[in-house]
């Protein structure tokens, strides 16, 4: 990207070099005007639809990334209470089912 926005950035000197030295490189007229609208048109234009291109695709992915962080924090939060919730319910199971102390008296005065 940074060398594609230097080739737009430089489109201007390279019109300029281009409209001094056009006969050497072998076409017939000079296509190399004062404003630059060669160059904007055949150099700038398909770079700069390449980086819009490149700009849209890397917004996509970060959206995508972006929604599959927070359904990992999502179910990583619902993972978590539920492990407390299972914690708890152990513990209040063997609350209840083991043997009380005022039973454990009654058995050994018996």
């Amino acid at each position: 990207m940074i060398c594609i926005g230097l080739i737009v950035r430089l489109a201007e000197y390279l019109n300029t070099t281009g409209s001094a030295r056009w006969q050497e490189f072998g076409i017939t007229q000079n296509y190399f005007d004062r404003g630059g609208i060669f160059m904007g048109i055949m150099v700038c234009a398909p770079l700069l639809m390449v980086c819009l291109c490149m700009l849209i695709h890397m917004i996509r992915e970060a959206s995508n990334l972006l929604k599959d962080v927070t359904q990992m924090k999502h179910t990583a939060k619902s993972r978590q209470k539920a492990k407390k919730e299972e914690g708890k319910k152990k513990k209040d199971e063997k609350k209840n089912t083991g043997p009380r102390r005022s039973q454990r008296t009654n058995k050994k005065k018996d």
